[in-house]
């Protein structure tokens, strides 16, 4: 299949997958607002918070329909400019779970203007991305010189028809030595650092909130609720966690590794931004399958779900029946 080709299928991809993010994760924001347990409290800002990050993506997607590719050491996100317009969030929620479980005074930071200083986490994360990407991993003269020929004659696109970004791991030259370009490598190295630091947290509040959880001791109605209520949220932020490492961090190691090896995966590279555009998509579903009040909402809305009909017992008093039972004797 030629570049092109691929080219139409992940926009078909991209597409489909926004316009089923964009519904899927605002009918999710509906039901944290409306249908959520009170004891869900600030958490539920944060979870509307990652549904409008995933549609503002979503959004971005279909606009830009960016597209990896691999040729040989370098890989690219390459962006196309004719007839155009124009990735830690899970760590803090992890932070959050435990905080609320083990009664931490720092779970007062998430109430007021606190809560802003957790949603800028995800944002500095983002920011040393984009500046990674754009100072390290930017254009030069000789990425461009590898790259012109094989872009034009597999997506049969001018030099002056895309953008690209991505880094230049290192070049063969004609008597074979080889030269390391050490930019590109510092580079991927901060954003290594910045997912595996992310991974490390998820990983340790994870634990420390599981564990907190199977040791809370079930003393009134309230109680259980809170643990049941703790324990669908642990688990559904354990599949979501999931979701991109599938979608996402799998795929795209992948093609590192195939970069590494010298490797070219070329137009089947656009795997990669298939997988990460159906991400957003498929993300908000754990939640409403797990958390037990938004899918007896969707149960019931579909008729799957009935209220149990309340029983109605009746005692008779031992009293009057031993008064009834002399006055029949005595007759």
């Amino acid at each position: 299949m030629l570049g092109k080709q691929w080219s139409y299928l992940l926009k078909l991809i991209q597409d489909i997958s926004a316009g089923f993010s964009l519904v899927i994760n605002s009918f999710l924001m509906f039901m944290i607002l409306t249908k959520s347990p009170k004891q869900l409290g600030a958490y539920k800002w944060l979870m509307i918070y990652i549904s409008v990050f995933e549609i503002f993506y979503s959004i971005l997607d279909v606009v830009l329909v960016p597209q990896h590719y691999s040729h040989g050491p370098t890989f690219l996100v390459i962006v196309g400019t004719k007839d155009k317009l124009f990735g830690p969030l899970f760590a803090v929620h992890f932070v959050y779970r435990w905080l609320v479980v083990s009664e931490n005074p720092l779970l007062g930071t998430f109430n007021g203007w606190k809560i802003w200083i957790w949603f800028s986490i995800p944002l500095w994360y983002g920011l040393t991305w984009v500046c990674t990407g754009y100072f390290l991993s930017a254009p030069n003269d000789s990425t461009s010189k590898f790259i012109r020929e094989n872009v034009k004659e597999i997506f049969e696109l001018e030099f002056d028809e895309y953008i690209y970004l991505g880094p230049f791991l290192y070049e063969r030259m004609e008597n074979g030595t080889v030269i390391l370009h050490i930019v590109p490598f510092i580079g991927l190295g901060i954003i290594s650092a910045t997912i595996i630091s992310s991974i490390i947290i998820v990983l340790l509040f994870g634990c420390l909130c599981y564990i907190r959880i199977n040791n809370i001791v079930v003393t009134t109605v309230n109680s259980a609720k809170m643990r049941n209520l703790q324990r669908q949220l642990f688990y559904t932020l354990v599949i979501q966690t999931l979701v991109p490492f599938v979608l996402m961090h799998i795929p795209a190691a992948i093609m590192f590794l195939f970069v590494f090896l010298d490797i070219d995966l070329g137009v089947y590279s656009a795997v990669v931004s298939m997988t990460i555009a159906i991400y957003p998509a498929v993300d908000p579903i754990p939640t409403l399958v797990i958390v037990e009040n938004y899918r007896k909402t969707i149960l019931k809305f579909f008729g799957c779900f009935k209220k149990k009909p309340l029983l109605v017992t009746t005692t008779i008093q031992p009293t009057i029946f031993i008064r009834r039972t002399e006055a029949t004797m005595h007759l």
